[in-house]
């Protein structure tokens, strides 16, 4: 293959990822439904939405919430082995910012079974948007689907017609609040609301650039395959964006296969006053690997990221800091950083 998976890296070098893990990347030829839209990740088995799963050690679950009936959260199925330990908040935006918060159940998942509380904006959806079609918007160069919108777009048969919003997500936050300082809450002082961190995909990600920019309780951001204004999302000034607080994480796939390159890239360029992390990778597509078992490769950049940041786990930090950082060392990825080896050493906070 023409790149190597993060995951071969990392279990050959600092082994900050789990054995056992197995990512999975598109297939070049992906298999069709019944209507000839394209499932890029096979047939995903379906779960109930309180069976626990991810491969972190605090297998997780999804639920709608009392309080919270426009959202979805996902948090460990158990909480008693906490402790004294708190969950750091993520605040997921949707691709589309699709009002159907089962869509990225694998990544999120993912995140909450290593110990977060992650909300995303949107109701339970149908089943199939969990498993179903994905559909890779065209790149430069490349014609435009033909086909019929697929079902990770707002658009498609039977999803509600509602967007996500910053109003949405800024919900979240406030409903996560009020939680930890409940004592009839499963979540009464458990949370680290030092670390509310929002994070996004393409149209989610702009609401994410976006919700930074205005809510000052929010500290670290992930913005993956998208950037400052997409989708028409405000936060594009320099003014704006200087009021971002916390590490940055910015990933994206090559100009070709990615329709947000040039946002991302951008938005890297445009950031100077916080430590970011700016990454994208050959052939990576713009629908990621969100669609794969836990996530697959960017499952577990998702949580290493968070692992360092919010945690100051030193293992996780070997996939982003210093010269040799995990995909430093892979040809198939396209590595810049700012701030992040000289200000992210002792503390994240700083």
């Amino acid at each position: 293959m023409r790149s190597k998976t993060i995951l071969a890296l990392i279990l050959a070098t600092a082994g900050a990822w789990g054995a056992g893990v197995r990512a999975q990347k598109p297939t070049p030829t992906p298999l069709m439904d019944s209507r000839g839209l394209p499932l890029p990740f096979g047939v995903q088995p379906y779960y109930k939405p309180d069976v626990p799963l991810g491969s972190g050690p605090y297998k997780a679950i999804m639920a709608t919430e009392a309080g919270l009936s426009a959202h979805v959260a996902y948090y460990p199925a158990d909480l008693a082995p906490f402790g004294a330990k708190k969950m750091p908040v993520v605040i997921w935006g949707n691709g589309s910012c699709l009002y159907v918060g089962n869509r990225y159940r694998q990544l999120l998942t993912e995140i909450a079974s290593y110990g977060y509380l992650v909300i995303t904006g949107g109701p339970m959806g149908p089943v199939e948007n969990e498993v179903g079609p994905q559909s890779n918007p065209a790149g430069r160069g490349q014609a435009a689907d033909a086909r019929p919108p697929q079902a990770n777009a707002a658009n498609a048969a039977g999803a509600p017609q509602q967007r996500v919003t910053v109003a949405l997500l800024k919900e979240a936050v406030d409903w996560a609040i009020k939680q930890n300082g409940d004592q009839s809450s499963r979540f009464y002082g458990k949370l680290d609301l030092s670390w509310v961190v929002p994070m996004g995909h393409s149209c989610g990600g702009g609401l994410a650039v976006q919700f930074a920019t205005d809510d000052t309780r929010l500290h670290g951001l992930g913005i993956w395959f998208s950037g400052a204004g997409l989708a028409g999302a405000r936060g594009n000034d320099p003014a704006s964006l200087q009021k971002i607080k916390g590490p940055v994480l910015i990933i994206t796939g090559d100009e070709k296969n990615d329709i947000a390159y040039g946002s991302g890239k951008s938005t890297f360029e445009a950031l100077n006053h916080t430590a970011v992390f700016y990454g994208w990778q050959d052939g990576l597509q713009h629908i990621g690997t969100f669609g794969a078992k836990n996530a697959g490769d960017l499952g577990i950049v998702a949580r290493n990221w968070l692992e360092w940041t919010t945690r100051s786990d030193q293992k996780a930090a070997a996939m982003f800091k210093g010269p040799n950082c995990t995909p430093c060392k892979d040809t198939a990825w396209h590595i810049a950083k700012k701030k992040i080896d000289d200000r992210l050493t002792t503390s994240t906070r700083r």
